[in-house]
Parts: C-alpha cells; sequence; structure tokens
C-alpha cells in the first residue's frame, strides 16, 4: 500500500469528522490509531482501569461508529493500533494482568471492526530483574494467550524494537537485537500454525540503541509488517520529525537513506507511519499545519525512494 499515515495522538479530538478531514487535506491516507488511550499506563500501574473494557465488544465497536464513518468519507484507513501498554505488570497476576490480556482482545476486535490490520503489543522487558530467559518465557506465554483472539479477528500482532531506561540510560530492550526479534517472530508463527505476527520496527528505538537501521530491515525481509518513524538525538526517545538531528551540522544522525534503501531491498509494501506526537507539543498551534504537510511531504519522498 505505502500510505503515508501519522498517529492519532495529540492530533484527534473528539470530533472524529474533523479528525479525518485535517489528515485527508495534509496529504495521508492512513492514521496509527492509538487506542491504549481507553486503557492508559497509569491505570494498569495502579490497577484501576476506567471501565473501557468492561463495555462488551458490540458496544465498543458502536463507540467508533463515528470514527468507522468518518474514515470511510475521507479514504483515510487506520493502518494499525497501539494496544494498551504495559500487557503485563509485576505482582499483578490476580487482577490486572487478566484485564489486560481481555482488554487486548477487545482491541482485535475494535480493529477487525475499523479494518485495521495490524495492532501493536509491546513485549514485556524484565530481563534486568529477572534474566533474558524469564523474560522471554513471559512474553511468549502472553503472546500464546493472544493468539485466539488474532486468528478470530484477522489481525497481525507486531511486536516492537524496544529500549529499557535504567540509571539515566538506555539500554537493549526486548528485539533491539533483529535476531531476537526474527526468533520471535519465527516461532510464534510456527506455534500458531498462521502468519499472525510480525515486527513493528520503530526507527527511533534503533537509534538508541545504535542499530545499523539497513542490515536490521534486510535481515527481517517479510517479517517486517508496520513502522514508527521519528527521530531523536541518540540518548532520548523524543519523537521528532525525521532529518532534525545531526552528527556535525550536515549528515542526519540517523541514516534516513539506510532505511529507504532496506525497505526498497526487502520490497516493503506495508505503510508508513510517523510517530511524531511530541512535535504537536513543541511547535506552536498556528503552524501544525504547515508541520503535518511537512511529515507528509517527507512520508512521500520515503515512497519514492522505496519506488525507485
Amino acid at each position: 500500500m505505502l500510505l503515508v499515515g501519522v498517529q492519532s495522538g495529540r492530533l484527534f479530538t473528539d470530533d472524529m469528522d474533523r479528525n479525518f478531514r485535517v489528515l485527508k487535506e495534509h496529504g495521508f491516507g492512513c492514521v496509527d490509531f492509538n487506542i491504549d488511550v481507553m486503557l492508559p499506563v497509569a491505570q494498569i500501574k495502579t490497577g484501576e482501569p476506567g471501565g473501557f473494557f468492561d463495555k462488551s465488544v458490540e458496544e465498543i465497536c458502536e463507540y467508533y461508529r463515528p470514527m468507522k464513518e468518518a474514515a470511510l468519507k475521507y479514504g483515510v484507513e487506520i493502518a494499525q493500533m497501539h494496544g494498551p501498554f504495559p500487557v503485563w505488570v509485576e505482582g499483578r497476576d490476580e487482577d490486572m494482568n487478566p484485564y489486560v490480556i481481555m482488554a487486548t482482545e477487545k482491541c482485535f476486535a475494535a480493529a477487525q471492526y475499523l479494518g485495521c490490520r495490524h495492532v501493536v503489543v509491546h513485549p514485556v522487558a524484565i530481563s534486568l530483574v529477572h534474566g533474558k530467559e524469564k523474560e522471554r518465557e513471559l512474553n511468549l506465554s502472553i503472546y500464546r494467550a493472544l493468539m485466539p483472539a488474532a486468528k478470530k479477528y484477522g489481525v497481525k500482532i507486531c511486536l516492537e524494537n524496544l529500549f529499557v531506561s535504567t540509571k539515566g540510560h538506555c539500554i537493549e530492550g526486548p528485539c533491539a537485537d533483529v535476531s531476537e526479534a526474527i526468533w520471535y517472530i519465527d516461532r510464534l508463527n510456527a506455534e500458531a500454525e498462521a502468519d499472525i505476527f510480525g515486527l513493528c520496527f520503530d526507527v527511533g528505538h534503533a537509534n538508541l540503541m545504535a542499530r545499523n537501521i539497513y542490515d536490521y530491515i534486510t535481515a527481517l525481509g517479510p517479517r517486517l509488517a508496520v513502522l514508527h518513524i521519528h527521530d531523536n538525538d541518540g540518548r532520548a526517545d523524543l519523537h521528532m520529525l525525521p532529518y532534525s538531528y545531526t552528527r556535525n551540522g550536515k549528515e542526519p544522525l540517523i541514516d534516513w537513506e539506510g532505511l529507504i534503501r532496506g525497505l526498497h531491498d526487502i520490497n516493503y509494501r506495508g505503510d508508513l507511519c510517523f510517530e511524531t506526537f511530541h512535535c504537536m507539543s513543541v511547535f506552536p498551534p498556528d503552524v501544525h499545519g504547515e508541520l503535518l504537510d511537512l511529515i507528509s511531504a517527507i512520508g512521500r519522498h520515503i515512497v519514492a525512494g522505496i519506488l525507485a
């Protein structure tokens, strides 16, 4: 498809017609929908969910009917969703952890209703405390629990390459190394006997881990399902515009040409979603229109390179 999109976070209001009209006016063909706002991190960690996912699947789909209608009206696809995060919290196996799994399954149902093919479900990072083996066992158990719902609703579960912040530093999280991402995806798809797992490659996270972006993408190959495209300074997860940061005033810090070549070489035909929500806070509101125009223009530049 190679549709260019941006995430809904810090862009959407309660007016769905307005939201999708703005996307269309600024050249976007898809959106990355933050359904996770209905079960925020704070609610998960405190064990006090707001109640949205206590609704039935039918009630949740009806809640999103205005979104579906607006998306169809303006011809903008819902390319991916951010599922609830985190999907597991230490010590909450009796209450919150099963609730988050249930909520994620209902996100899959909403995704099917909205025509969304991909839902990002972050792996859990516990290796600092429990070691890598326990981390992998936990993540496998979580994704196994989600397999039936993914099959039922026809969505692909997307893991993501992550980092972990500790003592002021960013260190490797799950799937930071491409070999681990491949291990998870191939094993889970084999167990599911279906192609229901892929990777959401987060360009900014890869930069924090000083990964070679071209090598990561080409190693993934067809396992690459969706993209989170944004920039940072190599020290913090800033979620800014591509080409914002530089090594020396001349060359970009992130190898954007390597990204484009990698996507070209694996014949990537998924969508390009920009996870640049911090820009909506940093830039003054009276230039948000021009900002969105620039993001979509960068997206078209990347698409042209992929197809070259």
